[in-house]
């Protein structure tokens, strides 16, 4: 009896070994994740700038930027088609006034890429004035559309919500207007100077940023931003200046030419898609940059 009793003995401090040295390794990495988790918050408060982005992306999950960013996108494309509209008619009257043909019309006006061939053969179209009688108006209630999803946006990403809401009225709605057209004319002459000249592309690449922000501060300045003064809302102006001027370079070296290269196989359905994907990211940097002032806010705040 005696040796099984020690054969049982050894067995249980066999066991109990083995518990105690799995006990021992799990409270090892706890420590290990302790000190990491440690380290890292030491960064963090190291580097205000490594926080503030860690503080950026956990805020735009919570506020579900991608999903705004689709919404946002969706208005964008929906605006364009009046906006085509009266493009079509503009440039036939254009091109009927100054005896020139669309086509031509719509290179001095610096439309070029996807859409300068498609608008310049519409501008043909007898019923120019007809398109612009219909496409004005409808221009004007789709900006409004756009800029009621924009207040909507701001609203939560600035956790705004029990405050009024601003209307979209008439006024703000013809200047969010008049500050997208001057994105697409600003860009236009941009790109008339890219094709002119090398150097002059390389000098409009640093120096178009700055009205892109100066425009995007107007626009942000009336859109809910609780109390923050207009100084809060220049590093997001100037990381949507910045942005557009880097996204609308790859659409034009990289997406443009991809896309009109696939027009053959997969015709009107690519150029949507691309035109979608470029919305896509622009609509993504409105909502970084609401996020980006927000934080920075907040932290300020807080100090």
């Amino acid at each position: 009896m005696e040796p099984l009793e020690e054969q049982h003995q050894k067995e249980r401090d066999a066991h109990l070994s083995r518990s105690a040295r799995a006990k021992a390794q799990a409270a090892a990495m706890q420590a290990r994740a302790k000190q990491v988790a440690e380290r890292a918050q030491v960064e963090r408060q190291r580097h205000a700038s490594v926080d503030a982005v860690f503080e950026m992306v956990d805020h735009d999950s919570e506020v579900g930027g991608g999903i705004m960013a689709g919404a946002l996108a969706y208005r964008f494309f929906i605006w364009l088609l009046p906006l085509a509209l009266v493009a079509v008619a503009g440039l036939g009257v254009a091109a009927r006034a100054s005896s020139n043909s669309p086509a031509s019309e719509a290179n001095s006006l610096g439309l070029a890429g996807l859409v300068s061939s498609s608008v310049a053969g519409a501008a043909n179209s007898p019923a120019r004035w007809y398109a612009l009688l219909i496409g004005i108006p409808i221009l004007i209630y789709t900006t409004r559309s756009v800029l009621r999803t924009l207040i909507v946006v701001h609203r939560l990403v600035w956790s705004d919500v029990r405050a009024a809401v601003p209307k979209p009225k008439l006024g703000a709605t013809l200047q969010l207007l008049a500050a997208m057209l001057g994105f697409i004319v600003i860009s236009a002459l941009a790109a008339v100077v890219r094709a002119s000249s090398p150097g002059g592309g390389l000098l409009v690449m640093i120096l178009i940023p700055l009205p892109f922000a100066a425009l995007w501060l107007r626009v942000s300045l009336r859109l809910p931003h609780r109390d923050a003064p207009w100084r809060a809302l220049v590093p997001g102006a100037v990381m949507f200046g910045v942005g557009l001027e880097v996204l609308h370079t790859v659409a034009a070296y990289v997406i443009a030419p991809y896309a009109a290269s696939k027009q053959g196989t997969y015709g009107s359905l690519g150029t949507a898609a691309a035109l979608l994907l470029g919305l896509f990211l622009i609509s993504r940097l409105v909502v970084a940059s609401a996020v980006l002032n927000a934080t920075l806010w907040k932290r300020a705040l807080a100090k």
